[in-house]
This record gives structure tokens, C-alpha cells and sequence, in this order.
């Protein structure tokens, strides 16, 4: 991939980041590979680089900054153009070029996997997703409200992916395999629920209730002292049932119910024009 936006933008193969440097440049082709493919306004740019107070001569400043990132993306070798549009601009590359592009591809096969019933397909297609999320998006990048929305929707839909490549891990029958990912995971987002009860299923279908059980606990006193708030009933029942040595959780996994059945639509990756 010649185009990274996990854990900070980067342009160019072998590591080396041949992208521009000035901060408002980065924040343009940052927006611009986020929305790959699709025209992005001149008032949508403008919005993004100065807010609320653009300068008198902002037309004339982004027409140079698209003039150099087109320099830029030649000299790294990247075959990717920026188009000026009717009204605006638009990135042209192979999704495959940008590492976004790769993951979404891998989680609508995983996808796809997923309802056509092969638990085991979907779950390798979004731990191989997972693996190229190496951190936040454009974390490196000073991001304006568009683009800030914009990673702020991925997040999202990165959370809802792990969700359900943990489950499928489950639904496989992986539960120890999973321990070490779900257990990094947790301490990752300490307030997810559905991460929390994968990782307690886990556990306990590796015969450590009492670690479960802890879990169980850190989540709890996570959500109050955040929050102000109890773990959600379903993750109580899990609670419960870990403490019993009973439940959903304990029986196959191709015949137990999942506890996190309001993240059980697709996951769908959000669109290069969604902001």
C-alpha cells in the first residue's frame, strides 16, 4: 500500500513517509484520501482548512495546495491523481493503493462470510482488517470539523468491527486463541461492553471463571466512575451466569445466543462521501 492513514498519513513504500509537510497540505490530502473517488467541494475544503474564518484569497491558497500534492503524490510514485472537478476536487487511486481502501475490501468479505453462515471465513477477513488498523486515523494529521467527522465515523465502525470478529472468534470455537486480542482490546476501550463480554465468554470457556469474573468488575467500576452508569442488563446476565457456572455463554458455540444482539447488523464500512 502507498497510501496509509492508520496511525498517521504516510505516503510512498518502504516505510518512509514521502507526503507533504506543511500541516494544512497534510490536512487536505488527508481529506481527500478519505473520501477517495468522490468529488469533495471547494466550500467542503475550505470548511476544513480554515473553519468559520477563511481568508480572503482561501480559492487562490487551495489551488496551490492542490498544485502541490499533485508534485508531491508524482514524486513519491504514488499512481494516484487529484482531479479538479466541476466543483471541487477528487483523488483517483485503486482503493487498493490506500491501506482504508485494503480494510474495507477485507470487512465486506468478511461480511459477505458472515451471512452466508462461515463463521471461521469472516472472522480471518476482519482479523486481517484489524491487523492494518495500526492506529488512529490521521493520527499525525490536525484535522478541521469535515475530516474530524469523518474519523470520528470510522472509529465508530472500527468498534462495531471488533465486535463482531471477537463473536465470530467465539461462534468458532476459539476461545483461548482470543484471550490475549480480547484482554488487549478491553484495556484499549475500557468502557465497551461487547468487548468486555466477549473476553469474559472467553474466560470462562477456558476454565478461568474467577478472571471472568474481574472483568466483570473493572468494567463495572469503569461505567460508574465514567459514567455515572450499571453495565447494561445483558452483560449482568452474563455476569450472573459466569458466577453460576451456567448460561448461553457456556453451551457450543454454534448453538449459544449472542449477548451483544444490538451490534448484530452488517458492519458496514462508511463511505468514502459520508461525513
Amino acid at each position: 500500500m502507498l497510501i496509509d492513514v492508520f496511525g498517521g498519513l504516510r505516503l510512498g513504500a518502504g516505510g518512509a513517509d514521502a507526503g507533504p509537510s506543511a500541516p494544512k497540505q497534510r490536512q487536505l490530502l488527508g481529506l481527500l484520501v478519505l473520501r477517495a473517488g468522490t468529488t469533495v467541494t471547494v466550500e467542503t475544503c475550505v470548511r476544513e482548512l480554515w473553519d468559520d474564518l477563511p481568508p480572503r484569497s482561501c480559492a487562490t491558497t487551495l489551488q496551490t495546495y492542490v498544485m502541490h500534492l499533485r508534485r508531491v503524490l508524482a514524486r513519491a510514485g504514488v499512481p494516484a491523481v487529484v482531479e479538479t472537478c466541476r466543483r471541487g476536487y477528487r483523488l483517483l487511486a485503486d482503493p487498493a493503493l490506500t491501506d482504508l481502501g485494503v480494510v474495507r475490501e477485507l470487512a465486506r468479505q468478511g461480511d459477505e462470510h458472515a451471512g452466508a453462515g462461515h463463521a471461521a471465513r469472516a472472522a480471518r477477513r476482519w482479523r486481517e482488517a484489524l491487523a492494518l488498523w495500526r492506529g488512529p486515523v490521521l493520527a499525525d494529521v490536525r484535522t478541521g470539523p469535515v475530516t474530524t467527522d469523518i474519523v470520528e465515523h470510522l472509529h465508530q465502525w472500527g468498534l462495531l468491527l471488533v465486535d463482531r470478529y471477537l463473536e465470530a472468534e467465539l461462534r468458532c470455537g476459539r476461545h483461548r486463541q482470543v484471550v490475549p486480542a480480547a484482554t488487549a482490546l478491553a484495556g484499549r476501550h475500557p468502557l465497551r461492553e461487547p468487548i468486555h463480554a466477549s473476553l469474559m465468554a472467553a474466560l470462562h470457556r477456558s476454565g478461568r471463571q474467577a478472571d471472568a469474573v474481574l472483568v466483570y468488575q473493572r468494567l463495572a467500576g469503569a461505567l460508574r466512575h465514567e459514567l455515572g452508569v450499571e453495565p447494561s442488563a445483558a452483560v449482568q446476565r452474563l455476569h450472573r451466569a459466569v458466577r453460576a457456572g451456567a448460561g448461553p455463554w457456556l453451551e457450543p458455540p454454534e448453538e449459544h445466543a449472542s449477548l451483544v444482539v444490538r451490534h448484530r447488523h452488517v458492519v458496514s464500512a462508511p463511505s468514502p462521501g459520508a461525513s
